[in-house]
């Protein structure tokens, strides 16, 4: 989808101060030491007691909202994108999101699309902006933090660990220091046992009390029949090509034109096969690096790592930025910002 009056008015990011390293971890005992160095995280961003999701993400909200200089009421929608636990059962965090970063009446949505959920995010509001005659924003929220006994952030998942933290973009129909070009998404709902597995239905979470095992549930899957996983990553390959083809083509760019792309903060080797190699991305233009010291953050890796560019990596006018993101289920988005200026913060 192409945009013509989409913008980028503000960023937010909320990162624990609370530093656990994957050194530590091994030490600990909760880590593999042959995983560790083959996935190539170095350290995650641990979440006090007193900040589950929605309160850091309302924390990255007010930051975003703070930057954007927007009135209260123009804000006509406020998504919140997560992962895991939000701190409570049988409640809705995006409306508390809402009531501690910006306030107002707008129509107010949570996103469940895993890893893509904030990309996702994006999407669903700049269709909303678009549609609307009078100047309005949006904000879009994320927040994940992973704690035991339900979530083991190092051995839950194979190639993957995850750390807390979360982030925030409000979008504007009216202006901004940087403008939405295009998006497109992608699903393939045929992908969606992998996460699931083979075990069953369960009665509610932590139905076992055991950590969350993902790592059996893909290996259950993937082991089914033979050559299911050479299939999957051949489908999934497709599925990113196509949808990262369709973002340039409406952007009116190519990938080389980009001087960032911000991908998920994942396993080393993930990256270079998925990204590098396969999609021809330069690593030089991701914040992979840096990314390695917070780890995969749910819902929350493409913004968060965003506003680390703004912050960081002295963006100028006329600068492209292309953003991909990928959640189980499975589902694909990529986003491509052109900046206009350097805001002011």
């Amino acid at each position: 989808m192409r945009w013509d009056n989409v913008y980028v008015a503000g960023l937010g990011a909320h990162l624990p101060e609370q530093v656990e390293t994957a050194e530590e971890a091994v030490a600990a005992g909760r880590y593999d030491a042959e995983e560790a160095q083959a996935n190539g995280i170095r350290a995650v961003r641990v979440a006090g007691p007193d900040e589950p999701g929605p309160v850091m993400a309302a924390a990255a909200g007010r930051q975003a909202v703070t930057r954007a200089g927007l009135p209260a009421d123009r804000y006509g929608m406020v998504l919140h994108a997560c992962v895991g636990h939000q701190g409570q059962d049988f409640w809705t965090p995006v409306n508390y999101v809402q009531n501690e970063a910006v306030g107002g009446t707008g129509l107010t949505l949570e996103v469940r699309q895993g890893s893509n959920g904030g990309l996702a995010a994006v999407e669903l509001a700049a269709s909303h902006l678009a549609s609307r005659p009078t100047p309005q924003a949006a904000l879009v929220t994320t927040g994940d933090a992973f704690r035991m006994p339900y979530f083991d952030r190092w051995g839950t998942d194979s190639q993957q660990v995850y750390g807390d933290g979360a982030g925030a973009v409000v979008l504007s129909n009216r202006g901004g220091f940087a403008r939405l070009r295009s998006t497109a998404s992608y699903s393939d709902s045929s992908l969606e046992p992998i996460y699931r597995g083979t075990t069953g239905w369960t009665d509610g979470p932590f139905h076992d009390g055991k950590p969350v095992d993902l790592r059996s549930r893909k290996s259950d899957y993937l082991l089914q029949e033979e050559g299911a996983y050479d299939r999957v990553i051949q489908q999934m390959t497709k599925n990113a090509s196509q949808v990262l083809d369709e973002a340039l083509a409406d952007a009116d760019m190519k990938l080389a034109d980009a001087r960032f792309f911000v991908h998920a903060n994942i396993a080393e080797t993930i990256a270079q096969f998925s990204f590098y190699s396969l999609l021809g991305v330069d690593p030089e233009t991701t914040v992979y690096d840096w990314g390695r010291n917070f780890g995969h953050m749910g819902a929350g890796d493409q913004l968060i790592g965003i506003n680390h560019v703004v912050e960081a990596r002295d963006p100028r006018p006329g600068d492209l930025l292309v953003t991909m993101g990928v959640g189980v289920g499975f589902m694909w988005t990529v986003a491509v910002l052109e900046f206009l200026e350097t805001p002011a913060w």
